[in-house]
């Protein structure tokens, strides 16, 4: 009831789609609606808003922050954003990173 809903109805739709997909009962619990931001071990929940967003500088964000929270350590960095080491450096590549 207190949920805002960011994405209204669209959000509504993934909610449950996903609870319907990950549940492990026949009916569907409070616990199985996982709303907004879950537990960074859970996995992301990342909600597109209307406007759009600019992938590509989400990207080279995320490259940015993984580096400086590694102090450049690439391997460390690759293993913080779920890629391997040379997918890491493709993507440093590509933003002038390197």
């Amino acid at each position: 009831m207190n949920y805002p809903w960011p994405g209204n109805v669209r959000e509504l739709r993934n909610v449950i789609e996903r609870a319907v997909l990950l549940s492990k009962h026949p009916v569907l619990g409070p616990d199985d609606l996982v709303l907004g931001r879950t537990d960074p071990a859970a996995g992301l929940i990342v909600v597109l808003p209307n406007e759009g967003i600019d992938l590509q500088t989400v990207e080279e964000d995320l490259l940015k922050q993984a580096l400086a929270r590694t102090n450049n350590n690439q391997t460390k960095a690759a293993k913080l954003l779920r890629l391997s080491r040379d997918q890491l450096r493709y993507r440093m590549e590509r933003y002038g990173l390197l």
